[in-house]
């Protein structure tokens, strides 16, 4: 994978189209599996990254296991 310079990032981040009902983030163009949140504080999860599939497989695993464990 090559690397992404700061500016594309940026640019791509704060592009209208990469952003879905204004909360959601799917942008694959950017390797980032967290980036600042567009709106208050924080962070928000690019849902584009393939890291955001195994974050919440992890997650399902944990709850189901609590549940039914």
């Amino acid at each position: 994978m090559s690397p992404v310079s700061k500016e594309r990032r940026k640019r791509v981040r704060d592009d209208d189209a990469n952003w879905k009902l204004g909360i959601f983030c799917i942008c694959p163009q950017d390797p980032s599996f967290l980036i600042p949140k567009r709106v208050g504080i924080g962070w928000s999860l690019n849902f584009g990254s393939p890291w955001s599939l195994v974050f919440f497989l992890v997650v399902i695993a944990v709850l189901v296991w609590g549940v039914f464990f």
